[in-house]
C-alpha cells in the first residue's frame, strides 16, 4: 500500500499540472487571439478615420465575437455572427427609442428579434447574438456612446463594420482545418501516454507522490481532449464548407473517430490511477506497469501517424503485442488486485486497437484469452 501523501506535495502536484495544462492553451491560443485582436483595433479604426464615428464602440465588439480566440474561423460561422449582432443591435436600438425601455419591452424585442432570427437563417449562432445584443442596446439609454450616423440611431452600422473586418480576415487569413486535427490529435496521444507511464511509474514505486501526479495528471487531460473534441467538430464544420478543405474530411472524420475511442481509453486509464494507491507493490503490478509502459509507446506512435497523416500501422502491430500479452490469469490468484487492473487495461487496449484501424472484433481478438 502506498504511504500517505503531504499536503503540501498534494498542492504543488495540482499547481504544477495546471499551470502545464494553462501555458498549453495559451500556446493555441495565441496566433487566433493576435490576429483577433489586430482586427478588434482596424475595425476600430476604420469606423473612427473612414467612416467618422467618435466612438465606435461596436466596431471592436463585432470583430472579437466574431473571430474569438480559436483558430476556427469558417467564413459561414463568421458572417452568421456578424449578422446576429447587427441584426441585435439594430432591433434593440430601434424597438427602444419608439416603445422605451423597461422588462416587457426587453421581453417582447428579444422574442421578436430571436423569432426574425430564426425565420432568416437556421443557424444557432444566428439567434443566439441576435437575443443577446438585443437585450444589450435595449437596456442602453437611446443617446448613450455618441452614435454613428447622427440622432439617436446608427449603433448597428458600427457592428456591421466590425462584422465585414472580420469576415476579410477570415477570408484571407490561411485556414487548414486538417493540419489542425491532426496536431491536436497528437497532442492529446502524448497526453495519455504520459498518463499511462506516470500510472505505471506509480504502481512500480508505490509511492503516494508518484500516484498522485499520475491521478492529477489524468484529470487535467480532460482539457486537451475537451479541445480536441472542440477542434475536431470545427475542421469538420470547415470542411463541410470551404471548398479548399473538402477533400480532407474522410480523413478529419477518422480523426474523430479516433478522438471518442481515446477518450475512452484515457477513462480506463484514470480508473487505474485511482486503483493504483489500494494496490499492493508485487510483482504483479510490476507486470502491469510494464504492460502501461509498451502502451504509452504505442499511443505515441499513433499520435505521430495521425500528425503525419499516415496509417498507425505499426501501432496497430504494437497493440497486437500488448494484447496477447495482458493475460490475468498468468499473475496468479495471490495477484489478484493486479488482475482487475489488467482487465480493466485489456478494455483500453481494444479502445486504442480500434483507434489504430483495427475493427472492433479484430480488437477483441487480438486479447489474450481470459
Amino acid at each position: 500500500m502506498a504511504t500517505a501523501i503531504a499536503p503540501a506535495q498534494v498542492l504543488w502536484n495540482r499547481v504544477a499540472t495546471w499551470s502545464r495544462q494553462g501555458v498549453g492553451r495559451v500556446r493555441r491560443a495565441f496566433g487566433p487571439t493576435l490576429i483577433a485582436a489586430i482586427a478588434c483595433g482596424l475595425a476600430h479604426l476604420v469606423a473612427n478615420k473612414v467612416f467618422g464615428h467618435q466612438y465606435p464602440y461596436f466596431a471592436p465588439v463585432a470583430a472579437w465575437a466574431c473571430l474569438g480566440f480559436t483558430a476556427e474561423r469558417s467564413v459561414r460561422r463568421v458572417a452568421e455572427t456578424g449578422v446576429g449582432l447587427s441584426f441585435g443591435i439594430f432591433a434593440g436600438e430601434y424597438f427602444g427609442v419608439f416603445f422605451g425601455h423597461g422588462p416587457i419591452q426587453i421581453a417582447v424585442a428579444i422574442f421578436l428579434a430571436v423569432m426574425i432570427a430564426r425565420f432568416v437563417g437556421s443557424g444557432a449562432t444566428l439567434a443566439s447574438h441576435t437575443g443577446t445584443q438585443t437585450a444589450v442596446l435595449i437596456g442602453l439609454p437611446a443617446g448613450l456612446l455618441s452614435p454613428a450616423l447622427g440622432g439617436s440611431f446608427g449603433r448597428w452600422s458600427d457592428a456591421v463594420i466590425g462584422s465585414v473586418v472580420a469576415v476579410l480576415v477570415a477570408l484571407l487569413v490561411p485556414s487548414d482545418p486538417h493540419r489542425r486535427a491532426r496536431a491536436t490529435a497528437r497532442a492529446a496521444c502524448r497526453e495519455l501516454a504520459e498518463t499511462l507511464k506516470l500510472t505505471a511509474r506509480g504502481l512500480r514505486t508505490g509511492s503516494a507522490a508518484d500516484q498522485d501526479v499520475a491521478m492529477s495528471r489524468g484529470r487535467a487531460s480532460e482539457g486537451i481532449l475537451e479541445d480536441w473534441r472542440i477542434t475536431s467538430q470545427e475542421s469538420l464544420n470547415t470542411a463541410r464548407i470551404a471548398a479548399s478543405a473538402r477533400r480532407h474530411r474522410g480523413e478529419i472524420t477518422r480523426i474523430e473517430n479516433v478522438r471518442v475511442l481515446v477518450d475512452r481509453a484515457m477513462r480506463s486509464v484514470r480508473v487505474i490511477a485511482r486503483r493504483a494507491s489500494s494496490t499492493p507493490h508485487s510483482e504483479g503490478s510490476e507486470q502491469v506497469a510494464q504492460l502501461m509502459d509498451r502502451m504509452a509507446e504505442a499511443v505515441v506512435e499513433l499520435g505521430t501517424s495521425l500528425a503525419l497523416g499516415k496509417e498507425p500501422k505499426v501501432a496497430l502491430k504494437m497493440l497486437r503485442e500488448i494484447g496477447a500479452d495482458a493475460a490475468p490469469g498468468a499473475l496468479g490468484e495471490t495477484n489478484w488486485h493486479a488482475q482487475s487492473l489488467i482487465l480493466i487495461l485489456r478494455s483500453a487496449i481494444v479502445d486504442l486497437a480500434e483507434a489504430s484501424g483495427a475493427t472492433e472484433s479484430e480488437a477483441r481478438e487480438l486479447l489474450a484469452p481470459l
